[in-house]
């Protein structure tokens, strides 16, 4: 049973709030039903009872029941307006036991004053008091102390008055109130028990469910935040970008920045895993000082990062934002004593320039990001449409590319290579064109770096063996074909099976192909590489040092590696002439390959005088305009029959 005390008076709780909102619920209504006892009373006991006294008594229950009803609606209405403030008073407790005393003490009148002098009517006198008793007991209840205290202060009267009558009914009456007294007290404790039991059910399911929202909204917050640097992860931020875009209306005006730091696998591979996590703790941190409280900081994944920054009404306040942001991820980080620069690139999509999705958006910052960090990082840039077109125009070129070969629409171009002292032709260098069904030819510039993107680089550099080798073989066998083959192609660990497999396929003899590569493909140093291209030699084809001179010009692998022919690079062929530094790499150049025993091309020979310089320099083969431009495999087969002059040739 929980009665209202503790060690040192009153204690207030959310039980005993509950005790006395109840009783507050029912009490407006039980004064009604007291008021309308007291009415029936009166007019019961108005011929047994002098008037005078029975109307101060009506009088005085009337005021009570008045009383205690006008306050517990005043309480009520006073609750709903103060729901979620704490009321820690002791009063309310106080009145209920002081509002019990009052609600008992005119049916403890009526039965102490009267009990004894109404002759047989007496009966009703205490039918009435222990009906009221009992009724009383029942609503106040929930509070046993003020609902004991209500029945004791009817009861106990009645049945001391009963004992000091003489007559041995009065006695009877005496022990049936004291038994009744105690009838009510054992109702009263049981009825408590069950209320504070289903209040104790009830706190310890809103317990179940405030712990089950409390854990909910931790597991939120967990699958809205990075767990590394604690800022709001990718999820959280299209949530925030997605729910201002689609409430334009109201939103204010905003931007998106997208941050891509610079070097920052250089700091994982330097100093570790466990480094390059500080630095991107570090970052994001910096990057929550740099904008305002109502913007938010996300990483996106990696050592990327983006911010939805408000109030962004124009580009001046974009930039200067940009500006901020680049200027503070540019200054050096310090891990364990070491200084660490970094950088990072930024790209802004604003959204008042355009009606776009958070998607769009996103993506329109990643697009000026890129073009930020192609245009030398530590920088930002801004969004512009044109941004979108070319990734849409390398779109449509992707996903026709991927059916290019299926369709057929690859070709094969042949240049010719001249030999310069004999004036004849030494072979072609094979070049592929994409027949486009609706842009027309396109040369291999505007989609083979796509190719390796998207893993068709070596699908395509299958087909360009098997097409070139099947060519050649239809030509002269004095006539040498070459073939261009990427890093990414060179790198992989079939290219030289699939060159013996096609040699096979076309019975062209292994000394007739030539495979073309840069020097990037050799600077990597790569085991696969270097196997693959030690099978090729073994093969019997010829090794080709392509665009020699406009790369890292690394001596070292020109002695490691037994190549067959170097290159001259276009750039130095088209300065002859007018800078000495040009004629002296050529010279360079060509005396080196004598010394290694490797021959000399010369590309993009366009003129006459280029062509006496080169062979001043006893360079031993050319190819270039001068001698003709790329044509089909048909027009390069009429080429080889018709033994035409050089003025032919360029005509051609």
């Amino acid at each position: 049973m929980k009665f209202l005390h503790d060690e040192g008076g009153w204690k207030w709780s959310s039980v005993h709030k509950e005790q006395l909102a109840s009783i507050a619920r029912a009490t407006p209504a039980a004064m009604a039903g007291y008021a309308i006892n007291v009415l029936l009373a009166t007019i019961a006991f108005s011929d047994l009872i002098r008037w005078p006294a029975l109307l101060l008594w009506t009088l005085f229950a009337l005021a009570i029941c008045s009383f205690v009803g006008i306050r517990s609606l005043r309480n009520r209405a006073n609750h709903r307006t103060s729901a979620n403030g704490r009321n820690t008073s002791r009063r309310p407790a106080r009145n209920a036991l002081l509002f019990s005393v009052l609600l008992a003490l005119p049916w403890s009148l009526l039965g102490t004053l009267w009990t004894g002098t109404v002759a047989n009517s007496e009966v009703i006198i205490v039918a009435l008091v222990v009906g009221m008793a009992a009724s009383g007991s029942v609503l106040l209840s929930p509070i046993p102390a003020a609902a004991i205290l209500y029945a004791a202060t009817i009861l106990i009267p009645l049945a001391v008055k009963c004992v000091f009558i003489t007559l041995d009914n009065h006695l009877i009456l005496a022990a049936l109130a004291l038994s009744y007294f105690m009838f009510l007290v054992g109702l009263i404790a049981s009825n408590a028990r069950i209320f504070a039991e289903r209040l104790e059910a009830v706190e310890k399911l809103k317990d179940s469910f405030a712990a089950l929202v409390s854990a909910r909204e931790e597991t939120e917050r967990a699958a809205m935040t990075d767990g590394l640097t604690g800022v709001a992860n990718r999820r959280a931020f299209m949530a925030r970008l997605n729910t201002l875009a689609a409430d334009r209306d109201q939103s204010p005006e905003y931007g998106v920045f997208y941050i891509d730091l610079d070097r920052f696998k250089g700091v994982n591979d330097a100093f570790g895993h466990a480094a390059g996590d500080a630095v991107l703790r570090m970052a994001a941190s910096r990057i929550a000082k740099v904008v305002r409280d109502g913007d938010l900081v996300a990483r996106l994944g990696g050592d990327e990062f983006a911010v939805v920054a408000q109030e962004i009404c124009g580009r001046a306040t974009a930039q200067a934002l940009a500006v901020r942001l680049v200027s503070a991820l540019c200054d050096p980080f310090f891990l364990e004593g070491q200084r660490v620069q970094i950088g990072a690139s930024v790209g802004v999509a604003i959204a008042f320039e355009s009606d776009s999705t958070g998607d769009q958006l996103l993506t329109q910052a990643d697009l000026a990001m890129y073009a930020s960090k192609s245009a030398g990082r530590n920088a930002y840039c801004v969004f512009e449409p044109d941004m979108l077109r070319s990734v849409e125009e390398r779109q449509a070129v992707e996903q026709g590319l991927r059916g290019a070969l299926a369709k057929n629409e690859l070709e094969l171009f042949f240049q010719p290579i001249h030999g310069l002292t004999k004036n004849e032709i030494a072979g072609f260098e094979c070049l592929i064109r994409w027949r486009h069904p609706l842009r027309g030819l396109l040369p291999p510039a505007q989609f083979l770096s796509i190719a390796d993107e998207i893993g068709m680089a070596n699908d395509i550099g299958g087909w360009v063996i098997e097409a070139a080798c099947a060519q050649a073989a239809k030509w002269p066998s004095d006539v040498v074909v070459g073939i261009n083959l990427s890093p990414l192609q060179i790198a992989s660990d079939d290219v030289a099976q699939r060159v013996e497999r096609a040699l096979k396929s076309s019975g062209l003899p292994a000394n007739r192909l030539e495979i073309e590569i840069t020097e990037t493909s050799l600077l990597q140093n790569d085991p696969v590489t270097l196997d693959q291209l030690k099978r090729l030699k073994q093969l019997g084809v010829s090794i080709a040092l392509d665009d020699f001179g406009t790369g890292y010009s690394s001596l070292s692998y020109l002695v490691s590696f037994p190549l067959d022919r170097i290159k001259i690079d276009r750039l130095f062929v088209s300065q002859l002439g007018r800078s000495r530094e040009s004629d002296l790499i050529v010279r360079s150049i060509t005396q080196l390959a004598r010394n290694l025993n490797c021959t000399v091309v010369a590309e993009g020979i366009e003129t006459d005088e280029q062509l006496q310089r080169l062979r001043a320099l006893h360079v031993g083969f050319g190819q270039g305009y001068l001698f003709g431009m790329p044509m089909p495999a048909a027009e390069a087969t009429e080429f080889l029959a018709s033994g035409k002059s050089n003025a032919l040739a360029q005509s051609a």
